[in-house]
C-alpha cells in the first residue's frame, strides 16, 4: 500500500468532515444571518427525510511531506445507503483502495491493495454505527455528518456563526454558497439552489495547522430514491484474502 503521509486531525479512512470533529467547544447559540438559515435547514431537512440515498464525493486534502510542505492528495468515494442499517462505500485514493460492507449489525472493511478485511459487531443503525467506528478507532465513513440522521445538530455542533454569501455556481449548478466559522476550522458550503436542496461542494480550512490547509469535497451524482439491490450489502471474501482484527486493519493504515 502506498503509505503516503496522512493529513493531521483526519481519521484513518475515508476524511470527511464528522461530529467527532465539530465537537470541540460548542458554542451556546450559532449566530446564523436570516438567509443562510433557511437554506441549511432545508438542505438537512431533505437528507434526513431520504430514507435511501446515493452520491459519489470526489475530495482533496492537503498534507504535509518530508519536506515540510504541503502536498495535495485525492479520493473518489461511491456511497449506497439505505436507512435504518444498510451501507456501502468504495474509495479509491492517493493513499489506496477501501471498501466497506455495513448491514444489520455487522461491519466489514476490505483493504483491497492489502487484500485483508475485518468484519466486527456494531450497532445497528446508520448513526450509531458511524460513531462506534469514530469513538472506538477514529475510522470516518466519507460524508459522515451528512449520513446520520441528525445533520442539522451533528454539522452545527461547534459552529459560531454562519453567512449567506450569494448564489455561486458549482460546476454549471446554481447554489447557495454559505460560510460557517467555529474555533480551530472554518467550513464553506455550496447547496443545490434548484428542487432538491442537496449539498455540492465543502472546503474545510483548518485554521490552527501550519500553511492553513484545506479539505475540499465535491458532491455528485445524488439520488434520493434509488432502486438498490440488497445484495450490495453482503460481503463476500476475495479469493486469498485474510481476515484479521479491525484494530490490526486500521494499524495497517
Amino acid at each position: 500500500m502506498n503509505k503516503t503521509p496522512r493529513f493531521p486531525c483526519h481519521a484513518l479512512l475515508f476524511g470527511m468532515i464528522t461530529s467527532a470533529m465539530l465537537t470541540g467547544c460548542a458554542a451556546p447559540e450559532p449566530k446564523i444571518d436570516g438567509k443562510a438559515d433557511p437554506v441549511f435547514r432545508k438542505m438537512c431537512s431533505v437528507l434526513d427525510a431520504a430514507p435511501a440515498l446515493k452520491l459519489r464525493v470526489r475530495a482533496s486534502m492537503d498534507r504535509p511531506v518530508d519536506t515540510g510542505q504541503l502536498a495535495q492528495f485525492h479520493r473518489t468515494s461511491d456511497i449506497t445507503m439505505v436507512r435504518p442499517d444498510c451501507l456501502s462505500a468504495h474509495t479509491k485514493s492517493d493513499d489506496g483502495v477501501w471498501s466497506v460492507w455495513y448491514r444489520g449489525k455487522s461491519l466489514t472493511v476490505l483493504d483491497v491493495e492489502d487484500n485483508i478485511f475485518a468484519t466486527e459487531a456494531v450497532p445497528g443503525r446508520v448513526g450509531e454505527m458511524l460513531d462506534y467506528l469514530v469513538d472506538k478507532y477514529d475510522l470516518v465513513m466519507p460524508m459522515a455528518d451528512f449520513l446520520i440522521g441528525s445533520t442539522h445538530e451533528s454539522l452545527l455542533a461547534a459552529v459560531d456563526s454562519g453567512e449567506y454569501l450569494g448564489l455561486h455556481n458549482v460546476g454549471d449548478t446554481a447554489c447557495h454558497h454559505l460560510l460557517f466559522k467555529q474555533e480551530s476550522i472554518d467550513w464553506q458550503l455550496w447547496i443545490d439552489a434548484g428542487e432538491t436542496a442537496v449539498p455540492r461542494k465543502i472546503v474545510i480550512t483548518y485554521l490552527d495547522e501550519p500553511d492553513q490547509p484545506q479539505y475540499i469535497a465535491t458532491m455528485d451524482n445524488w439520488d434520493l430514491s434509488p432502486h438498490v439491490a440488497s445484495e450490495i450489502f453482503n460481503f463476500s471474501p476475495p479469493a486469498g484474502a485474510k481476515n484479521v482484527s479491525m484494530s490490526d486493519l486500521v494499524a495497517n493504515r
